[in-house]
């Protein structure tokens, strides 16, 4: 019996957007690089807006905090909980173009 897997029956190995989403998190180095990255920018502008008299910049925040969701922490989340995982991983894709729209618009 051959067992063929979902990747080689398809001509092209790259794998789709939807898999991308669905797909189990990846915990790996870039994870906890892009984690460390963001909570670090966030943080900085929060201390920024807190300490100074520069005006907040909220959408900076929201940017910042939702890539640190979908890049860093959807990634290390537990794989058996694949509903949170993809919860996080779009939430944290809204949060962010929901930053960018507030830098752009406001």
């Amino acid at each position: 019996m051959e067992q063929h897997s979902a990747t080689q029956d398809r001509p092209d190995a790259r794998p789709r957007l939807r898999d991308e989403f669905t797909g189990p998190p990846r915990p790996s180095g870039r994870a906890v690089f892009s984690l460390i990255l963001f909570g670090l920018l966030l943080t900085a502008n929060l201390a920024l807006d807190g300490l100074t008299d520069v005006p907040p910049m909220p959408g900076l925040a929201l940017v910042a905090a939702g890539m640190m969701l979908t890049s860093g922490v959807a990634e290390l989340l537990d794989p058996s909980a694949r509903r949170l995982v993809i919860g996080v991983r779009v939430g944290g894709i809204v949060m962010a173009l929901l930053g960018l729209v507030v830098q752009i618009v406001g």
